[in-house]
C-alpha cells in the first residue's frame, strides 16, 4: 500500500508542478525539438466589397487615352477621321480590356498585394528557430495569399498535395526568421494546428506552437484573467499536497525507527 501511495504522491508532484509550468510559461522548453516554429493568429477584417476592380481600371483608362486622342493636336493632324474612329473602337477597347490589365496588374508586386488584399481574412505571424543547422526549411500554411519573411517579400509556393508553403531554404544553428502570412477564407476556416507544418530534408519535423486559433479547449483562459489565477492555486495546493503525502510516510517511519528501544532490538 505504501508503494501505491508513493507512487500517486509522485505523479500530482509532476502533474501539477508541469501545470504551473504551462502556467507560468516555461513548459514550452521541455522537449522542445531543433526547429521550431512560434506563431500567432489573428483576424483580418476587411470592408465588404474591398479591393480593386480590374472591368472598372480598364473602363478608366480606356476613357482617359480616348480623351487624350481628341484633345491632342498631334494625333488628329498625324490620323485621319476614319483611322481616329478605328482605334476608339476597336484598338483601345482591345488593349485596355479587363485580362491584359489584370495581367499588367498582377504583373507589378504592390499592385497583384492591393488586388489580393481584399481575400485576406487573417495573417500568421512570429518567428522560426533552429537549434542546429537544417536544411530545406519549409513552412506549410493554407491558403497563404502574401508572405514576408525578415521584413522582405516572400515566394508562396504550391506543393504536390495542393498546400501553399513557404521554402525558406536553409538555416543555420541558432538563425531565427521572422515570417508574416495572409491567409484567406478557406485557411481561416480549417484547423490550423493540423494544418501549419514545419519540417526540413529526410522527412525532419519541427513543432509549432500556435496561439490565438479559435476553439481549443482551455481557450477562456486567455480571455478570463482570474481564472490563470485559479488554476495556479489548485495546481500549488495539488502540488503542496503531493509533498506532504510523500514526506509525511517518510518522517513517521523514521520516528518509528528511532523510537525502538534498544532490549526490543535485542529481542527480536
Amino acid at each position: 500500500m505504501r508503494f501505491w501511495s508513493l507512487l500517486l504522491s509522485c505523479i500530482l508532484i509532476v502533474a501539477s508542478g508541469v501545470g504551473l509550468l504551462v502556467l507560468a510559461g516555461g513548459a514550452k522548453r521541455l522537449a522542445a525539438p531543433p526547429l521550431e516554429a512560434q506563431l500567432e493568429v489573428q483576424a483580418f477584417p476587411v470592408p465588404q466589397g474591398f479591393g480593386i476592380d480590374p472591368a472598372r481600371v480598364a473602363g478608366y483608362m480606356a476613357d482617359k487615352l480616348v480623351q487624350r486622342m481628341d484633345g491632342d493636336v498631334a494625333m488628329r493632324m498625324t490620323l485621319d477621321t476614319e483611322n481616329m474612329r478605328k482605334v476608339k473602337e476597336i484598338v483601345l477597347p482591345r488593349l485596355m480590356s479587363v485580362v491584359p490589365v489584370q495581367e499588367m496588374m498582377r504583373d507589378i508586386p504592390e499592385l497583384s498585394a492591393i488586388l489580393e488584399l481584399g481575400a485576406f481574412r487573417g495573417s500568421v505571424t512570429g518567428r522560426i528557430t533552429s537549434a542546429d543547422a537544417a536544411r530545406d526549411v519549409a513552412l506549410t500554411v493554407p491558403d497563404a495569399r502574401l508572405a514576408e519573411v525578415d521584413g522582405e517579400a516572400f515566394e508562396i509556393t504550391t506543393t504536390s498535395t495542393g498546400m501553399t508553403a513557404l521554402v525558406l531554404g536553409d538555416m543555420a544553428a541558432g538563425e531565427v526568421r521572422e515570417v508574416t502570412v495572409w491567409i484567406g477564407e478557406e485557411g481561416m476556416n480549417s484547423d490550423l494546428a493540423r494544418t501549419i507544418r514545419i519540417g526540413a530534408d529526410a522527412g525532419s519535423r519541427g513543432r509549432v506552437l500556435l496561439w490565438g486559433a479559435d476553439g481549443w479547449f482551455g481557450a477562456d483562459v486567455e480571455a478570463l484573467r482570474w481564472s490563470r489565477w485559479l488554476i495556479g492555486a489548485l495546481l500549488g495546493g495539488v502540488l503542496l499536497f503531493g509533498v506532504a503525502s510523500l514526506i509525511l510516510p517518510l518522517l513517521t517511519a523514521r520516528q518509528a525507527r528511532s523510537g525502538r528501544s534498544p532490549l526490543d532490538a535485542s529481542a527480536r
